[in-house]
């Protein structure tokens, strides 16, 4: 009997449980890793991750701190979730590991939640993890997770007229990331009301505002009592300041950004998406997801400051659009794709079993060694276990009904997660901080003191402050250290006071040079 047959007949075994229990494997293969067993990379993981750490250290859960100065770019929402997460698992895993566990609470939250605003059609969640662009930030430790869960939730509660749950979504949303998602949230309810089947909604809205209340006003009205400077900084500068240009908050001005990006970054959302607003323009949830995410769309392209990662919230109503007429997708077009996405990640998960293994045993091609200069790969038992299993999970899926959702998204979590296990030491190595920061410690160790710093970005502050205990000093610290990033090779002058006693970068990295200086 083929492979074939044997999987049909194995999925005509499991039943309605069992099929079940495999979908939630599937969730969980695809989800899991590349959130645990790596210190945080730059850029956005570890700047927040140094913000957490902060609260940890200090104990200051009001003003988000980085490396001792105020960081008022976001709320803390994120930073407390976790926080309480790493507390509370101090001395079982890593403090960072730990905190992943925020991004993992939030986006099961968007994908359960993006579940219950597309009718409980399990292909909305099935799309959402399967975009490109939600597939590495669903892993990373940063606020838009906690984002996109908020406008989950808010869009459930518009959809059903449950305020309380809009209210609890905007919250959820602006403690995130500040204005943007009440803002696109209130959008979408003053302009729902315009469609014929979702005129009754505006009487939910008293109660979204009582929910809402205590999110918006309790945190903000404590950091104004504790400094009204930080308060402007957070409130007008990099919230109002996103349209007024004030702050472009690191991204560019263009405001066909996203308009650019989704071709890719929506993939495959947004063509099932359009297939569904060709069929059937008339169904009264179609045009809710459509409204939603033109608002969404016009209220990120209007912004000063465009990053693709900002265009996370359109995938939820793109995956509730796609999933109204899924199963409508014509035989002819659909069977291709799903052959196409399962025979990709079969060629893709053997190439890279293969190469991991070429690598393990003496493989070194100059690509690899050159990435990630002086790894030495190792037989990891855990890591390999865990890939085994993906790569079962993936095999027993195939037993499941070919779907489209399903195929493409079990194709991306073998990809995903055999680059996570048998591939993460590899990409650590050059990622991490860690291995230059030790070596610059064992200099620093030759005469205790503090550090000056000069030019350090957010997340090498972070990471500093993490690993070494350098925080942000007054510019006329009298300190016997002194140390300076570049972006180059070429050593800076800091004076004639000053010998230069240690210089690194990460492993394979040009672009980030760090230099330590003996006041003598």
């Amino acid at each position: 009997m083929t492979l074939r047959y044997q999987l049909r007949a194995f999925g005509e075994a499991l039943g309605g449980a069992g099929a079940a229990t495999l979908m939630l494997a599937l969730f969980v293969a695809w989800l899991l890793p590349g959130l645990f067993g790596h210190d945080p990379w730059k850029p956005d993981e570890a700047y927040t991750f140094g913000l957490v750490y902060h609260i940890l250290e200090r104990g200051d859960w009001l003003v988000p701190t980085l490396a001792g100065e105020p960081f008022m770019e976001k709320p803390p929402l994120f930073y407390w979730t976790a926080a309480l997460f790493a507390r509370s698992l101090a001395g079982v895993m890593p403090l960072h590991d730990a905190a992943h566990l925020a991004s993992l609470f939030y986006v099961a939250l968007a994908l359960v939640f993006t579940w219950l605003a597309a009718d409980r059609r399990i292909a909305a969640p099935l799309v959402l993890a399967g975009c490109l662009g939600y597939l590495q930030h669903a892993h990373q430790l940063i606020t838009d997770d906690a984002l996109v869960a908020g406008i989950a939730i808010g869009l459930y509660g518009l959809r059903e007229s449950r305020g309380w749950v809009l209210g609890t979504g905007a919250g959820i949303a602006f403690l995130a990331k500040g204005l943007l998602g009440p803002g696109v949230l209130g959008l979408i309810a003053l302009l729902v009301p315009i469609l014929p089947a979702w005129r009754a909604s505006w009487r939910s809205w008293p109660w979204a505002l009582v929910a809402f209340a205590p999110w918006a006003l309790v945190w903000p009205w404590l950091l104004y009592r504790h400094s009204p400077q930080l308060f402007h900084e957070w409130f007008w500068v990099n919230n109002i300041g996103r349209f007024t240009r004030e702050n472009t908050l690191g991204g560019v001005l263009d405001h066909w950004h996203y308009a650019k990006a989704l071709p890719w970054f929506a993939l495959p959302a947004w063509p099932l998406a359009l297939w569904t607003l060709l069929r059937r323009p008339g169904l009264p949830e179609v045009q809710f997801g459509a409204l939603a995410f033109a608002a969404i769309f016009g209220v990120l392209s209007a912004a000063s400051s465009a990053r693709t990662l900002y265009g996370l919230p359109m995938l939820v109503p793109l995956a509730m659009l796609a999933a109204v007429e899924l199963d409508t997708l014509p035989r002819w077009l659909a069977w291709p794709v799903e052959k196409l996405a399962t025979w990709l990640a079969a060629l893709a998960g053997v190439a890279l079993w293969a190469a991991w293994l070429a690598f393990l045993y003496g493989w070194r091609p100059h690509g690899l060694v050159e990435a990630s200069p002086g790894f030495v790969p190792q037989w990891q038992p855990v890591l390999a276990a865990a890939a085994a299993a993906l790569s079962v999970v993936w095999l027993l899926s195939l037993a499941l009904a070919p779907a489209l959702a399903v195929r493409w998204l079990v194709g991306v979590a073998l990809v995903w997660g055999l680059s996570m296990t048998l591939w993460l030491p590899w990409l650590d190595h050059a990622k991490s901080y860690r291995g230059v920061i030790a070596s610059m410690q064992a200099e620093r160790r030759k005469v205790p003191g503090c550090v000056a710093t000069r030019d350090l970005t957010e997340p090498q502050r972070a990471m500093f402050h993490y690993h070494a205990g350098i925080v942000a000093l007054p510019k006329d610290a009298d300190c016997p250290w002194l140390l300076v990033h570049t972006s180059d090779n070429k050593p800076p002058e800091p004076g004639p006071q000053w010998r230069l006693d240690w210089q690194g970068t990460r492993p394979g990295d040009s672009k980030e040079w760090f230099w330590l200086f003996a006041r003598l």
